[in-house]
């Protein structure tokens, strides 16, 4: 019995050290103590090179179209933000938008849709801020193509609006 009352006692007196657990000990922070600071960079901007002046005739954006559309996509905005910059930058060039289409369709058609694609494309600059005497807009139809394999992904490349850049006429 009494060895059941010292287990006991043990295991009472256990449960109470382990709740109550050991006292903290407070570390002392004397001068002579190595302390690690974090290094701090300067906050110094590196000056930008100067933006390189882009050649007559640069494509500086293709927006490309659904077949037989002239709607602007959604997925081409950022693509539209992206050459408005551009166009910005180099504010001594003008803008020629040539519309193009793929093989389908006669020549007249094809020279009508591809101007309805130059002509909104034209729109969407000057939405976002470009001079409208700046943009000139042609239409190449499908005398253009930059692929001409007969494949769907092929027509896809050639339902485009190029936006390029010229150099102004004195």
């Amino acid at each position: 019995m009494q060895k059941i009352l010292i287990l006991k006692l043990s295991l009472i007196l256990s449960v109470f050290v382990l709740l109550t657990g050991c006292a903290k000990k407070e570390i002392a922070n004397t001068d002579n103590a190595v302390r690690e600071e974090e290094a701090i960079e300067p906050n110094i901007v590196e000056p930008e090179a100067p933006e390189e002046k882009l050649e007559d005739g640069t494509i500086v954006g293709s927006i490309y179209f659904d077949f037989d559309k002239y709607e602007i996509r959604n997925d081409m905005q950022e693509t539209l933000n992206d050459a408005t910059k551009i166009i910005n930058d180099n504010s001594e060039m003008n803008v020629l938008i040539e519309g193009n289409t793929d093989e389908f369709g006669s020549d007249e058609y094809n020279f009508a849709l591809g101007n309805k694609r130059a002509l909104v494309v034209k729109t969407a600059l000057i939405t976002r801020g470009i001079n409208k005497d700046r943009i000139q807009v042609i239409s190449l139809g499908k005398s253009k193509p930059v692929c001409e394999e007969k494949t769907n992904e092929c027509y896809q490349k050639n339902r485009r609006g190029d936006i390029r850049l010229t150099k102004q006429s004195q």
